[in-house]
């Protein structure tokens, strides 16, 4: 088993029982005393999980960092997906480009003329500088801490426009769904996905195992996932049922 299901599979464990031992995730999946603590150490790092005397305990809140804190975490993955998300985008196109650290990426693959709109300072102030890229900033109310806007402007603004990709980041993807932190945030990806031919989420693999905010899309929705490794089994098979491409690895690409 990968570890990726592994841990899937410890945290549905734990979201029933808020706790587990080391000694039961052993017995769990016929697993080493090592491989048991490496899995612990995994979920508390990405705070998943809060360690505990001899094992784990699930935490009442999932802590977010700011965008800016969230922008040098895990880079060289960030520019694999980056590199694979760009390879979509043809010549001329008129792309969305989310909020989100991953999707940042993308811009240091543009070479080709392309329009490109985005809620995001942080994208606008990345691709400034690139003569090629017809860049918009969509206007509204700032979030200070994420660095995007949104609300009644941001919305109206997307009404008006047609993408023929769109490039989404997720704080969580279900069985039931794809989800993000901010209500204010799913909003305007929601309204983003119902303006584009094809819609692209990129994810890192942990994006599945944690637990759904605000909802923005149904699977179906969807027509790419790129993301980092395999996710858990039971993930796949929703996403093939609702007939969206999985894309996980980027091994050979990098």
């Amino acid at each position: 088993m990968y570890q990726e299901e592994r841990l899937y599979q410890i945290l549905k464990v734990l979201r029933k029982k808020q706790s587990l031992r080391k000694v039961e995730i052993m017995e769990m999946f016929e697993i080493s005393r090592d491989t048991a603590r490496r899995d612990i150490i995994c979920l508390v790092e990405e705070g998943l999980a809060l360690r505990t005397h001899g094992g784990i305990a699930l935490p009442k809140v999932q802590i977010r960092k700011g965008f800016k804190e969230r922008t040098n975490q895990e880079t060289d993955l960030k520019l694999k997906l980056g590199r694979m998300a760009a390879a979509y985008i043809r010549r001329n196109a008129v792309c969305f480009l989310d909020t989100s650290t991953t999707v940042e990426s993308i811009c240091e693959f543009l070479r080709d003329a392309v329009t490109v709109y985005s809620n995001s300072i942080d994208i606008v102030e990345h691709l400034q500088m690139n003569p090629k890229i017809n860049t918009h900033l969509l206007g509204g109310k700032l979030h200070p801490s994420n660095r995007y806007l949104y609300g009644e402007e941001t919305l109206n603004s997307i009404k008006g426009l047609h993408f023929d990709i769109c490039f989404l980041g997720a704080s969580s993807i279900t069985k039931d769904g794809v989800f993000t932190f901010d209500g204010e945030d799913a909003a305007v990806k929601q309204l983003v996905a119902k303006h584009s031919k094809l819609v692209c989420v990129i994810a890192d693999s942990r994006k599945f195992l944690i637990q759904p905010g605000f909802k923005f899309c149904d699977l179906e929705v969807m027509d790419i996932v790129l993301t980092s490794t395999m996710p858990p089994k039971s993930i796949i098979k929703a996403l093939a049922k609702a007939n969206c491409s999985l894309i996980w690895d980027i091994n050979d690409g990098g």
